[in-house]
C-alpha cells in the first residue's frame, strides 16, 4: 500500500472513532491531530552582504557607502586614536623614524581620528583606486597640487572645521562634508571562507612577524589565538587586525620646496616585489603588483594565485627593500 493510501485509511480510523464517541455517554474526543500536517517554519533569515575592504556582513546601507581615508603621522611617543575602527591602514616609514599612516573608513566610523597630517604622495597612490573622501591637514604645495589632480574629493580643518572637532578628524562628519554621489570603495581582498587555506601552496604556520627596518624601530606583530587576529604596537596604541601585508619595495626621495625646504622619503606604490602575508595562524610568500593609481594592488601567491586573507581589517606595510622581514 501506497504512503498515500495508508494516511487516508488512518484518517477515515481516526474519524469514525471521533463519530463513535460523539453518540456514546463517553465525552467526545479532543486533540485529533492530523498526522500530515507540519508545524510552522521559520522565516529565512536574508544574507547580509559583505563591506567591500573588511569582508565581514554588514548592512545593505553600509555595504554600499563611501568610504572616508584619514593621514596620520606617528612616533614612538604617539598615542594615536582611530585605528581601531578603521578598515585598511597603509603604512609608509617616513622621517625622523616616524610612520605616516593611511587610514581608510568604511564599515564603521571613528568619532575621534588623530593626530591627523599633510597630505603625502604614497596617500594618493595607495587609496586613489578606493575613491574615498578624504580628511587632512593641508601640505605642501606640490603634494596639495597632486591631490587635486588625481580627482578625489577632500577637506582640511581650514575649510570645514567642524568635520575636525578639537583638531581630531571625526569620520562621521566627513561623511557630512562629503558632496552627494561618492561609490563604495573597489574589493582589494578575495576573503576566504572559513576553513580555507590563506595561498594554494607553501603556506606555514605563523605566530610572530617582524619588520625591522633601517632607521626605525623594529616593529613587531604577534599571532592571539584567542581572538584569531595579529596584534601589533603603532606608537603607543596596541592595534589588533586580522591580516598583515608586507610589501617590500623600492623608496626614493623627495625634495619639497614650498612652504618650507625639505627631504623626505617616499615608497614607490608602482611596480611589483615580493610579498609577505600572515593572517590567521599562517603565512605565505608571493609578490605585489599596482601598475598604476586607479589600478588594485594585486597579492598573489608563490603559484600566481591570490592570496585569501580572513575576513576583518587589514595593514599593508610598505617596507623599504633595506628592510629585514621575518615570520616564525
Amino acid at each position: 500500500m501506497s504512503r498515500r493510501r495508508a494516511l487516508g485509511a488512518t484518517l477515515a480510523a481516526v474519524l469514525v472513532a471521533a463519530l463513535g464517541a460523539g453518540c456514546s455517554d463517553d465525552p467526545p474526543a479532543t486533540n485529533v491531530v492530523d498526522p500530515g500536517a507540519q508545524g510552522p517554519r521559520p522565516s529565512a533569515t536574508p544574507s547580509l552582504p559583505a563591506a567591500p575592504l573588511s569582508g565581514r556582513p554588514v548592512a545593505e546601507t553600509v555595504a554600499t557607502r563611501q568610504a572616508v581615508a584619514v593621514p596620520l603621522r606617528v612616533t614612538a611617543g604617539t598615542g594615536p586614536l582611530g585605528l581601531a575602527e578603521a578598515d585598511l591602514v597603509y603604512q609608509e616609514f617616513a622621517e625622523s623614524r616616524s610612520l605616516h599612516l593611511t587610514a581608510v573608513y568604511q564599515s564603521r566610523d571613528a568619532a575621534r581620528v588623530a593626530p591627523v597630517t599633510e597630505i603625502r604622495p604614497v596617500d594618493i597612490r595607495s587609496i586613489g583606486v578606493l575613491r574615498p573622501f578624504v580628511g587632512y591637514a593641508g601640505g605642501p604645495t606640490g603634494f596639495v597640487r597632486q591631490f587635486e589632480a588625481a580627482g578625489l574629493p577632500g577637506v582640511t580643518p581650514a575649510k570645514r572645521a567642524a568635520a575636525f572637532p578639537s583638531g581630531r578628524a571625526s569620520v562621521a562628519q566627513l561623511r557630512k562634508a562629503a558632496p552627494d554621489g561618492g561609490a563604495a570603495p573597489t574589493q582589494l581582498f578575495d576573503h576566504a571562507p572559513a576553513g580555507t587555506p590563506l595561498a594554494s601552496k607553501d603556506v606555514v604556520p605563523a605566530g610572530k612577524l617582524t619588520v625591522a627596518a633601517p632607521g626605525h624601530p623594529t616593529q613587531t606583530w604577534t599571532y592571539d589565538p584567542a581572538s584569531s587576529s595579529w596584534r601589533g604596537r603603532v606608537g603607543k596604541a596596541t592595534v589588533s587586525v586580522a591580516t598583515v601585508a608586507v610589501l617590500t619595495m623600492d623608496y626614493r626621495t623627495i625634495t619639497v620646496r614650498k612652504p618650507s625646504p625639505r627631504q623626505l622619503p617616499s615608497a614607490k606604490v608602482y611596480g611589483s616585489g615580493p610579498a609577505v602575508v600572515v593572517s590567521g595562524p599562517a603565512s605565505a610568500k608571493g609578490a605585489w603588483s599596482k601598475p598604476g593609481q586607479k589600478m588594485v594592488c594585486n597579492i598573489t601567491d608563490s603559484a600566481g594565485y591570490q592570496v585569501r586573507p580572513q575576513a576583518g581589517p587589514a595593514w599593508v606595510i610598505y617596507a623599504p627593500a633595506t628592510a629585514k622581514v621575518s615570520v616564525t
